[in-house]
């Protein structure tokens, strides 16, 4: 038997799907369906990264992928993410979307005799929308715009300062960081590309593991093992082309957790200078769908795109071999 749900809870769930609840520490993995916000620095928190471990290597001709930033250069990076949430409860059915562009900057500060790069971490310019069922969008450009709707007011206010320094190793891994504001988590996947420990060849596959975390009806958080999945694709032109998937691990078969696990795992691909050591861009996808996670006769569906590009004014054109 359906049961039955007012027109009022519809919304609420689809209003939670696109929302807010957006400053949330990702690293940790709250139990909210993904906010609207989730764009830039999901692992920023941690000070020291996971070792990316090397899973299988294939013959061939291999290359060793290493950070290799420069002292007094910015990289500038443009940061798009696109979400659609499709929430239907009973007879009642909602949708709810979300759009964040923003601008991120790495102010590379230092780099020591043993390649650690030092970077200051801030965001330039942000752009936020967010609309829910037939309700008014709710946007705010800090380029245009003077005050910002309450929504957005906490990532408004972080504009053009320093969200964090970061020292990196050529591997990647975030040794340190001290922050002076709260990030507001505006990002999907890892501050850097966990690099393998050893040189590559295509068909070569890396791990590094995550812990995702959901809520249960009753409050209580409950944690996912999850891990991100690299192939090295293809080399061209001094560019390696790098295959990403998030797989869970532990086993999750509850409706109410898959329909929160479904916005952490993404599948999508990189680009990595290996001569300049920087990534060029990243694309990753959400597609799926969850049906019954609040009962028989409700579903869930996600659909997402998240994109990041090195702009003109930092992008390098890698050396041909």
């Amino acid at each position: 038997m359906a049961i039955p749900f007012s027109r009022e809870a519809v919304i609420n769930v689809a209003r939670r799907s696109a929302s807010v609840a957006a400053f949330i520490n990702l690293a940790r993995r709250p139990a909210t369906v993904v906010a609207i916000l989730s764009l830039c620095t999901t692992f920023l928190a941690d000070v020291v990264s996971a070792q990316a471990k090397v899973e299988s290597a294939s013959s061939g001709s291999k290359v060793l992928l290493r950070y290799k930033l420069k002292s007094g250069e910015q990289l500038v990076s443009k940061v798009v993410h696109l979400a659609n949430t499709r929430t239907k409860m009973s007879e009642h059915e909602e949708s709810s979307s979300s759009r964040t562009i923003t601008e991120k900057v790495w102010e590379v500060s230092s780099v020591n005799a043993t390649g650690e790069m030092t970077f200051e971490y801030r965001i330039t310019s942000v752009e936020l929308a967010q609309s829910v069922g037939e309700g008014e969008e709710l946007k705010y450009n800090s380029l245009t715009d003077t005050e910002a709707p309450d929504m957005f007011k906490h990532v408004a206010e972080t504009v053009s300062k320093p969200l964090a320094t970061v020292t990196i190793n050529p591997q990647g891994q975030v040794i340190k960081r001290d922050s002076e504001l709260k990030n507001p988590q505006l990002g999907m996947g890892e501050l850097t590309l966990p690099l393998p420990e050893e040189a590559v060849a295509v068909g070569s596959q890396w791990s590094v593991p995550r812990d995702a975390r959901v809520k249960s009806e009753n409050g209580v958080h409950k944690t996912i093992k999850v891990r991100e999945l690299y192939t090295l694709e293809k080399v061209s032109a001094g560019v390696a082309t790098i295959r990403i998937e998030s797989q869970a691990l532990t086993p999750v078969k509850d409706p109410a957790t898959e329909s929160q696990l479904i916005q952490q795992l993404s599948k999508g691909e990189i680009k990595f200078d290996i001569d300049n050591g920087r990534m060029l861009s990243k694309q990753l996808t959400w597609s799926d769908e969850v049906v019954g996670f609040r009962g028989p006769a409700t579903s869930l569906r996600y659909d997402a795109k998240f994109t990041e590009e090195l702009m003109p004014q930092t992008k390098r054109t890698a050396s041909r071999k």
